[in-house]
């Protein structure tokens, strides 16, 4: 999954130094911003650079050299993040200073992200309707998927592999449907967000799809989170009878 945004990184270390006094250390503070940021799976955080760093803290460090550079920390003591008050009041207009933790959360989630998490719940509930074992942030070495169903939670196959991806940033979801698909012959979804028009769509796809990943163009099959959100509607209205045609 792709990481928060910069600016959702942002405010929550802006948050953490502040209630931290004002000033912290580096390593004091990223496993305090992390905490805002459930969604992030193991997998996410251990991610490594060519160079063998965190990739995770790497973008943390990143937003903090952002943020000192436009006066919202103060960069001027080495190994010390220190918030301004131009920081401070960056907080006062997010209405997040005198906050408590429980009531920041969902302001630090971005309509892409809470889009994101409503289409893996859908395709998760679906799979159950359908008696599957439906897992949304499913490890298997060396991706996580965004949702997986299989036959039941002991058998190693994956039978179906979804991912929920951004139109702009195609090629990691791409790439673990491939690998789904060589390594279990799975069902291939991928979920599309930030792009209703099917034609446009299409466009986008096509480069991929008649390129790196031709092998998987045929069996993928492409939807919007209104199709998903569609489909899920239309099965809660008639999951009781679902149930009794699935019945053994």
């Amino acid at each position: 999954m792709s990481f928060p945004s910069r600016r959702e990184i942002e405010v929550a270390l802006l948050l953490e130094i502040e209630r931290m006094g004002g000033e912290a250390h580096p390593q004091n503070i990223y496993p305090k911003v992390t905490a805002h940021f459930p969604q992030l799976t193991r997998a996410d955080l251990e991610r490594k650079k060519a160079d063998g760093t965190n990739l995770w803290e790497n973008r943390i460090a990143w937003v903090r050299y952002h943020l000192a550079e436009n006066g919202e920390i103060d960069k001027s003591i080495r190994g010390v993040w220190r918030i301004t008050e131009k920081g401070r009041e960056r907080l006062r207009k997010e209405g997040l200073l005198d906050k408590a933790p429980e009531e920041i959360a969902p302001v630090l989630v971005s309509p892409e992200l809470r889009l994101h998490q409503q289409v893996q719940a859908q395709l998760e509930e679906i799979g159950r309707t359908f008696r599957k074992y439906a897992k949304k942030e499913y490890w298997e070495s060396p991706y996580t998927y965004d949702v997986i169903w299989k036959e039941t939670e002991w058998l190693p196959r994956i039978t179906h592999a979804f991912e929920v991806q951004d139109k702009g940033n195609l090629i990691e979801a791409l790439a673990k449907l491939k690998h789904a698909h060589d390594t279990w012959g799975s069902h291939l979804f991928l979920v599309v967000t930030g792009e209703k028009d099917r034609r446009k769509l299409d466009q986008i796809l096509l480069p991929h799809f008649v390129g790196t990943f031709h092998e998987i163009s045929r069996v993928t099959t492409v939807l919007s989170p209104e199709e998903v959100g569609e489909l899920y509607e239309l099965l809660n209205r008639f999951k009781e009878v679902i149930e009794r045609f699935l019945a053994k």
